[in-house]
């Protein structure tokens, strides 16, 4: 029998290398190239925990088996291929017994990968199976590509590689550093380009970054910080050691140590709130969204809220004391002194500029939908001059401005996105605003000279962005989905991805700049960058130990209903939430006691989400998470 007879007899008797599970393709440290273009969809079930989750069509497999414990990394980068999505199982006895483990529908846009790679990362235990199965987001995603399997964790970005003694400069001490390491070095910090030789390349990279790090702080967690209710928590307030956190499930938290220990101080049932204000350490306001903004839960027609004594308790702005047509609800809000007080909203629904000049006892209401469709956030520098984003009714984000207090305004910069989102100033010259939606997503915007005039940037693709903050013009960071948050020390000219939260993700929605090199942040918890602090690093070592990855949750759509299949770890209350990006929910079809174990539920679309699967850029996306104890996870609704 030939070789091409001896290959046509095992396809024909055992099939095409890879095309199912139980052939799948022996692999081990490297890479292996493959071609989908002839393969079956193998018809296994696709359920996961990932976002952006393909329909993994054309599948491929592969197995490997842990020869020690060192992390696994599995990536399809290669700039010639196609749309993967990978898919993880930890192989018990044949394939009817596959334990699913991990997955990853997009990994970040790297340009040294075709646009839509995915990449995942396990820790194995020695001597076990692990089935690797990859294929395409939709049936036209095939072809050829390349797998590659690396063990050890990918080291982390290094934003400052020429401070080679980690002292926050390029100096003296990292060239005495090159020259003490001269020569021949392999893993050695000396080496910067990394060609295992310490010469004068790495002394001129020395030269050419000499000055202080870009990043003089890190990012951490504040462990003890109240978990999201279900996606994260809208806004944040910090004074001094004193901190507060809003959330639409109608919750208000507050820390007076600095954000080592936590209060809910208010609880709502109805009430969405979504922004926050203070002007001392007693007088502050909350917006609420208020009903039909796609908050099902919301039934409080309240705007606005005020506290006298530090947040302890919460009373409606009364509106007899609101001039003009009440609002819908209030996105943003921000008090310029102790007499200014804006707001503006809001998401949908009515688009008012709402304006307080007595210390919050009396508003005026200005209203601006004639103009525009939807506003989310506002800035003021002074009580006359400020911005508000949002998108108007030729299809574009806006962000417009005022002069004189609100009386009149001017748009200052469009695009196509969907609307701008959050913005903010960095010092008195550097503003931002970041895109949401639409064709221009991948888009934020700055301003140099005080907000006189605003120019485009591009931050990356296959991220859909929330928050945005800057410590100065230099450096800064874009938080949203996926978990992960997006960093930048040159400016914006590169973003590179952190991982801040690594037990829930990041999700950050709001970035707060308190000094010359503090920022808070708020999203599934909350978040602190900052130099090295023996006080916050004991906080981080009191984090409890989480396995999340416990409880799971998959939704998946036909002929308008979807089936929704979670996982509950222990017996605990489990909230099953149905929401769109920007946290806005839907419905709520579990929130009762449940034993540990595997439940599916069905839950009929309502007839005007059949425009959640018209694939177009400004389309709401449709998600469900889990609440349940201290385990969170979250997923999008996949159409079969």
């Amino acid at each position: 029998m030939t070789a091409f007879q001896l290959i046509v007899f095992f396809a024909l008797t055992y099939g095409v290398p890879g095309d199912h599970c139980s052939n799948a393709i022996v692999i081990d440290e490297g890479k292996t190239s493959y071609n989908t273009t002839t393969y079956t969809d193998s018809g296994y079930d696709t359920y996961s925990t990932c976002d952006l989750m393909g329909g993994l069509h054309k599948d491929i497999w592969f197995e490997y088996v842990a020869e020690d414990d060192d992390v696994v990394t599995v990536s399809t980068c290669d700039p010639e291929s196609f749309d993967t999505s990978i898919i993880v199982y930890e192989q018990g006895i044949g394939c009817s017994d596959l334990m699913y483990l991990t997955c990853s529908g997009d990994a970040l846009n790297d340009g040294d990968c075709q646009p839509y790679h995915s990449l995942v990362q396990f820790v194995p235990d020695v001597g076990s199976t692990y089935i690797i199965r990859v294929g395409g987001w939709v049936e036209d995603s095939f072809g050829p590509g390349t797998l590659t399997l690396q063990l050890g964790k990918e080291e982390p970005y290094n934003p400052c590689p020429t401070d080679i003694n980690r002292d926050l400069s390029t100096n003296v001490s990292d060239i005495l550093a090159i020259i003490n390491d001269w020569g021949s070095c392999s893993d050695c910090e000396s080496d910067i380009n990394g060609d295992e030789e310490v010469n004068v390349s790495d002394l001129l990279s020395v030269i050419n970054n000499w000055g202080p790090c870009p990043l003089q702080g890190v990012w951490r967690v504040f462990a003890s910080s109240p978990v999201a209710p279900y996606l994260h928590h809208d806004d944040i307030v910090v004074r001094g050691d004193t901190i507060w956190i809003c959330n639409v499930s109608g919750e208000i938290f507050k820390s007076t140590d600095a954000g080592e220990n936590w209060e809910l101080v208010c609880y709502q049932e109805g009430t969405s709130f979504r922004c926050l204000t203070f002007v001392d350490d007693l007088h502050g306001w909350a917006g609420n969204l208020g009903p039909g903004s796609w908050v099902g839960s919301t039934t409080d027609t309240n705007p606005l809220y005020f506290t006298e004594d530090g947040g302890e308790t919460w009373e409606p702005v009364p509106l007899s004391s609101i001039n003009g047509e009440i609002p819908n609800g209030i996105c943003g809000i921000h008090a310029v002194d102790r007499q200014t007080i804006f707001g503006a909203g809001r998401y949908a629904g009515g688009c008012y500029v709402v304006r307080s000049t007595d210390g919050g006892q009396t508003w005026d209401s200005i209203d601006l939908s004639n103009g525009f469709w939807t506003f989310v956030d506002v800035h003021f520098d002074t009580p006359l001059k400020g911005y508000v984003t949002g998108g108007n009714h030729q299809g574009q984000a806006a962000i417009i401005c005022t002069e004189d207090g609100g009386e009149t305004w001017e748009t200052k910069i469009t695009n196509y996105s969907s609307h701008y989102w959050k913005m903010g100033f960095a010092n008195d010259s550097f503003g931002y605003g970041v895109c949401s939606g639409g064709q221009d997503i991948d888009k934020w915007v700055a301003t140099y000279d005080g907000g006189e005039t605003w120019v485009e940037r591009t931050f990356t693709d296959n991220f859909h962005a929330n928050g945005i903050g800057f410590l100065n013009e230099d450096v800064g960071w874009i938080g949203g989905y996926p978990a992960e948050t997006l960093q930048t020390v040159d400016g914006g000219e590169t973003w590179e991805p952190i991982l801040i939260d690594t037990v829930y993700g990041d999700v950050i929605n709001r970035f707060v700049k308190v000094s010359e090199d503090v920022v808070y942040a708020v999203g599934n918890r909350v978040y602190k960058y900052a130099p090295e602090d023996e006080h916050f690093a004991r906080l981080q070592c009191d984090e409890p130990v989480i396995e999340n990855d416990k409880c799971s949750i998959a939704a998946t759509v036909e002929e308008g209903v979807a089936t929704i299949s979670y996982k509950v770890p222990e017996d605990e209350k489990v909230a099953i939430t149905i929401f769109i990006r920007g946290s806005l929910v839907y419905d709520r079809p579990v929130d009762t006691y449940q034993k540990a174990g595997d439940y599916t539920i069905h839950w009929e679309l309502p007839k005007s989400f059949d425009v959640l699967w018209d694939q177009t850029d400004d389309t709401p996306e449709l998600f469900v998470s889990i609440q349940t104890g201290d385990y969170r996870q979250w997923t999008k609704f996949i159409l079969k």
